[in-house]
This record gives C-alpha cells, sequence and structure tokens, in this order.
C-alpha cells in the first residue's frame, strides 16, 4: 500500500474481506484431492520460507516481462486446480473445461497488456490472482499444514518482511521491476508510481491463517482469525489515509506477531489442534481429555459386615 486514496484503500480492505469469506466458503464446500506428498513438517516449512527469502533475489536478475510472465504460468496452474473441483458436477469433462477456462483467462489478460488496455489487465490479474490464493490456500490446509506451521511461517515472513521492506531495498527494487505488468505478485486496485495495493505473500497469509484456524482450532478461532487480519489490513489502510503512511509497509510485521499470538492462546486452550482426518469427522473440541473418574471397586459381599 502506497497512496492515500480513501476510496481505494476502503475498496482494498473490502477485497481482502470478500476473498476470505470466499476463501472460507470454499472449504466448507469443496474437498480437494490430496497430492501424494505425505504431510507437512517443520522441513517443509524451512524449505518454503526460504523459497520465500530467495524468490526475489532471484527475479531481481531477470528482466520484469520474465518474471511476470512466470507468475503467468504459476497463476494459470493455480486457477486451473482450484476450478477443477467446483467443475466436478460435469462429469469427466471438468479437468478440460478447467484448463479452458484457465488459458482463456491468461490469455485475455495477456492480450489486453499487449494492446495498451493496462485497467483490463489489472482487472484480469486481480480476478487470478485471487483466485489462485483461495486454491493454494484451500489446498495447503486440506493438505495437513497446521497452526504450528502457519505461525512458524508468519514468524518467519514477518522477520524477512521487516528486513526486506524497511531494512533494504530488496522490495522498492522489486515491485519498481514489475510495476504495471499482468501476472505482478499482488493484488492491485489501481496503477501508477504509488498504487492501492497488497503483496501476494500478505494476501496469502490473510487467507490462510482463518482456514488453518478453522481446521485446528474451530469457527470461533477461524472467526477470530479472520476479523484480525480485516482489521489489521484496515487499520493499515486507515494510516495511509490519513497520511501518517507514506511510502510502502511492511504488513506482515503487524499481522504475523498477530497470528502467532492467536495460535498459541488457542493451542492452550484446547490442549492441541486437530489434525486434517479429525476435522473431516468433526471431531469435538477441546481436544484436552481429563482422565475418566475410577469409582473404589465394591467389596465383595462376604466381606461386608452382617
Amino acid at each position: 500500500m502506497t497512496t492515500a486514496d480513501p476510496a481505494a484503500l476502503t475498496a482494498l480492505s473490502a477485497a481482502v474481506a470478500a476473498e476470505t469469506a470466499l476463501a472460507a466458503r470454499y472449504l466448507a464446500r469443496v474437498r480437494m484431492p490430496r497430492p501424494p506428498v505425505g504431510v507437512y513438517t517443520a522441513g517443509d516449512v524451512a524449505v518454503l520460507c526460504a523459497g520465500v527469502v530467495l524468490a526475489p533475489l532471484l527475479y531481481t536478475a531477470l528482466p520484469g516481462a520474465a518474471v511476470c510472465a512466470l507468475f503467468g504460468l504459476v497463476c494459470c496452474l493455480a486457477l486451473q486446480f482450484t476450478l477443477a473441483p467446483l467443475l466436478t458436477a460435469t462429469g469427466p469433462r471438468a479437468v478440460p473445461w478447467s484448463w479452458a477456462i484457465a488459458l482463456t483467462a491468461t490469455a485475455a489478460t495477456t492480450t489486453a497488456a499487449l494492446t495498451g488496455h493496462p485497467g483490463a489487465a489489472r482487472a484480469g490479474s486481480d480476478l487470478t490472482i485471487a483466485a489462485a490464493v483461495i486454491g493454494v490456500a484451500n489446498l495447503w490446509t486440506q493438505s495437513g499444514l497446521r497452526s504450528t506451521h502457519t505461525a512458524a511461517l508468519a514468524a518467519a515472513l514477518t522477520v524477512y518482511d521487516l528486513t526486506a521492506t524497511t531494512l533494504t531495498d530488496t522490495t522498492t527494487r522489486f515491485f519498481a521491476q514489475v510495476q504495471d505488468r499482468p501476472f505482478a505478485p499482488m493484488l492491485a486496485l489501481t496503477g501508477g508510481p504509488a498504487p492501492v495495493a497488497i503483496g501476494l505473500g500478505d494476501l496469502l497469509l490473510l487467507v490462510l491463517h482463518p482456514l488453518v484456524a478453522a481446521k485446528a482450532h474451530g469457527r470461533t478461532a477461524a472467526v477470530c482469525a479472520a476479523l484480525t487480519g480485516l482489521a489489521t489490513t484496515s487499520a493499515v489502510s486507515a494510516c495511509f489515509a490519513a497520511g501518517w503512511l507514506t511510502t510502502g509497509f511492511p504488513l506482515l510485521t503487524a499481522l504475523g506477531p498477530l497470528i502467532v499470538a492467536q495460535h498459541l492462546y488457542w493451542r492452550r486452550r484446547f490442549g492441541g489442534e486437530r489434525t486434517t482426518a479429525q476435522w473431516r469427522a468433526g471431531h469435538p473440541l477441546p481436544l484436552l481429555t481429563t482422565p475418566a473418574r475410577t469409582e473404589p471397586a465394591a467389596e465383595p459381599a462376604a466381606a461386608r459386615p452382617a
């Protein structure tokens, strides 16, 4: 977020709220096929964090057009696997139809950019990225990503976001490289040198956390996670609107600690978290159990006094 347009900032908060609600509805109604990758471990989260840290450094060595072409390919693939489970009612034609829609959306967005229609290209990019984030967040949640892993990811990305955005110019250089290009890794409501936008990583954590909270700790935890994310986004937007912030703000420096704090609270309250199998089976909460009360064994009749 790098401007002070109140209307656009309000619309950005509304877009985050809508994205979170759609992702929650997808989780409740769509069962995604689980990829054959086993279960998530701490090592997987470490690799993911390393990828997030190293990717911008690698991307800055490439032309901006090449970076956005790569993101366009990733978004196309993510859009396809997000749509496929929704089209299962069409029977065996679900996969072909999902590919047709994903390829058409990607091609239309690219064409709009190449023919000088930046507004249409930005809208196409936003819709594709929004759908891809819903799919990726649901895939990770339904594949077994735990609340512990999400908190660890948020903590690591908080440190990285603060370093890359505030202490160095890594984020500034990266976004200058992909600015106003199709499939740039952000949800951007406006263009130009100071767009109203939220980074892809920030958006993914905003959507992912409520889904994992729902699976691990139940509906109340999910609602708290969603409201916390929306309140954080709205508070930062209000600071821009008031002129208190004028340059890019690392949103995860505010959101990350809140994700970790919520994880610790719910884990302490419930004594753990549900696995994906327990969540699908409707395993009740809390997980804390008390030992069954054992009554003293009754005396044999012959031993009782007359």
